[in-house]
């Protein structure tokens, strides 16, 4: 029983997702600069994605039970699982941990981490419900981690200093990956969108698939996701980085490319879920052809 209790308690932050918002900071980190991968700061950055990430999923699930109760009676809230009010309490504690981390960064770090948890709150609270305005929110909330990854390097001041003093150095690189990674992420959700129409409509969402129509939205996904492609060049263009980022960049580029012709061709529900799906696997290959290079710079 204890065991299970457990396991249900795990389950309801998405331990997948929540690792990769850590792994997300530590790509921000590797692009900012690859021979600190083996700092304090890189596990107080992982720590602090993770924790708040966990957060967000336990909060995302609170807002979502009743639809949850018809869509997805798999999640622990909707099962019962776990109470609201356990999951509630679980999700602050986790909060309180992530923050600590990042209080013990920098002033900037722990201001962003407040930033990211309040984002997330808003997006499960109002914004979701909002069409592309939501779309746009995830997107955002995505491109967070790597940016708090490059400040844990570019901003030395710690807690209790002036936050003025020390001025911000964001990397070219990470201003790129976090440029592509906003197009893809905001192509898929409204993607999305289509195979999300029924559970959309239950909880009142003004996505682009129920108030444009499914193949407008297709449109607009598949527009982002070229956009998402051209941006890839940006590195390259500007010298930034060279040919092994070039050539490892390729693969998730064509597949970029692939799914906005298969989704302007198929608007169908059941295509959306399958370039959803597939476009997630493009932007974890794309996740890592950013930083190959900067790897393979210091020999890791």
């Amino acid at each position: 029983m204890k065991k299970d209790r457990v396991r249900h308690y795990v389950r309801i932050v998405r331990p997948k997702n929540s690792i990769m918002i850590g792994i997300a900071v530590i790509i921000g980190i590797i692009l900012t600069d690859p021979k600190q991968i083996l700092s304090i700061k890189t596990v107080y950055g992982f720590l602090t994605g993770f924790f708040i990430s966990c957060y967000s999923m336990i909060v995302n699930d609170i807002y979502d039970i009743e639809v949850d109760r018809i869509n997805n009676m798999d999640r622990p809230l909707a099962k019962g699982e776990i109470t609201v009010k356990s999951a509630l309490a679980y999700s602050i504690s986790l909060l309180f941990i992530g923050l600590a981390f990042a209080y013990f960064t920098s002033i900037l770090n722990f201001i962003i981490a407040i930033l990211f948890a309040f984002i997330s709150w808003l997006y499960n609270f109002s914004l979701k419900k909002h069409g592309i305005v939501g779309n746009m929110t995830v997107a955002v909330s995505t491109i967070v981690p790597y940016l708090y990854g490059n400040i844990i390097l570019s901003y030395n001041n710690m807690v209790g200093e002036n936050i003025l003093s020390n001025p911000i150095l964001l990397s070219p690189t990470v201003c790129w990956f976090s440029l592509v990674s906003f197009f893809a992420v905001t192509g898929r959700e409204v993607i999305k969108t289509i195979s999300d129409i029924e559970g959309d409509k239950i909880r009142g969402v003004k996505s682009m698939a129920i108030c444009w129509g499914k193949e407008r939205a297709a449109k607009t996904g598949a527009l982002f996701f070229i956009l998402a492609v051209i941006c890839t060049l940006g590195p390259y263009i500007f010298r930034e980085m060279g040919t092994i980022y070039l050539l490892a960049v390729l693969f998730p580029d064509l597949l970029f490319i692939y799914l906005s012709y298969s989704i302007l061709k198929d608007s169908s529900g059941e295509n959306a879920l399958h370039v959803k799906r597939m476009a997630l696997n493009g932007m974890l290959i794309g996740f890592f052809s950013f930083a190959i290079e900067k790897l393979l710079v210091i020999g890791v």
